[in-house]
């Protein structure tokens, strides 16, 4: 939990660094208020005995340096010389002019050091920024291809296979789902998310229910996923307990060390057969869930269909 919030403030001060302006007033203004700041320091110093002539301004220097760039750090160390010199020093001679030297050569070390900190930053949100327009981009133009090997498959199998061409489309658009929810901005994605996205329809009335802990997801197990959880639920809605408003879906999420766990537990209210054989709907499961290192065992019960879903979450 600490770890996470030092994470989080350190992403909040940098994004505030980027958004600052080297010639600004603001960032002079900040500056002056860092100078005094150092300057109430040196003065609780000297009330407590302390003679440090020039250390309390080095935060000041530091902190002007990530917030403005080199303008700013000047100001900051000519600000802090002549705060030294003009309020706290009496006599100026030899030994101060050895230390102001001393304290304008460490400066300008620090100006250095944290200037080449700030240009990093600087061309990390650059890079970011790119990155993030290029995969907004990618998924304009995926979601845009599937929108068309949609329009495809309807257009193209004939009256009769209809049902086949509507189950590849809706397939389909559970792929774009998961690659809408896989590239969106937020930084964690979680199973709830993807259940939510492919359940909605029904959780509304009461028919579904999800209990457990929320599990992060990496991208090719939601990608996966979406399309595990599409065939279920549409088996769901033919078969199953979704077919009218008497069933009801349990989905139970669970963790253990690194693997994780679904049971999908429908309560149909009538009894259930297993299929005479594997059709293209349990293999393409199995094919998605052993891309990321996962496995589905079936129970075909009288109450329902009962799945156990195995993955690895982090993929």
């Amino acid at each position: 939990m600490r770890s996470g919030s030092i994470v989080r403030a350190g992403q909040i001060f940098s994004n505030w660094i980027v958004r600052r302006r080297p010639w600004s007033p603001t960032t002079f203004l900040l500056t002056a208020v860092a100078v005094a700041l150092s300057t109430a320091s040196r003065a609780g110093l000297d009330e407590a005995g302390a003679t440090l002539s020039y250390a309390p301004f080095f935060p000041a220097i530091l902190f002007a340096t990530l917030v403005g760039g080199l303008p700013a750090a000047i100001f900051a160390a000519w600000l802090s010389a002549a705060v030294v010199l003009i309020g706290f020093t009496d006599r100026p001679g030899h030994e101060e002019a050895v230390n102001l030297v001393a304290f304008l050569a460490a400066s300008a070390l620090v100006i250095w050091l944290a200037n080449l900190c700030r240009d990093a930053l600087l061309e990390l949100k650059r890079s970011e920024l790119a990155r993030e327009l290029l995969l907004a981009e990618l998924r304009h133009r995926v979601n845009n291809q599937l929108a068309v090997f949609q329009s495809i498959v309807r257009s193209s199998l004939s009256n009769e296979d209809h049902d086949k061409g509507e189950a590849i489309a809706l397939r389909l658009d559970a792929v774009a789902r998961a690659n809408t929810i896989a590239w969106s901005s937020q930084r964690v994605m979680t199973l709830r998310m993807l259940l939510d996205a492919e359940l909605q329809p029904y959780r509304a009335s009461g028919l579904v229910a999800v209990e457990g802990p929320d599990l992060p997801l990496g991208p090719e197990a939601i990608r996966n996923l979406a399309l595990v959880f599409h065939e279920l639920a549409t088996n769901a809605v033919k078969y199953g307990a979704l077919r009218g408003d008497r069933g009801r879906l349990e989905v139970l999420l669970a963790q253990d060390g690194g693997r994780s766990s679904v049971t999908w537990r429908e309560l149909s209210g009538h009894p259930v057969t297993p299929p005479a054989g594997e059709g293209f709907g349990t293999r393409m499961i199995r094919a998605s869930l052993a891309a990321i290192g996962g496995s589905i065992e079936q129970d075909y019960r009288e109450i329902g269909l009962v799945c156990r879903i195995r993955f690895d979450a982090d993929v």
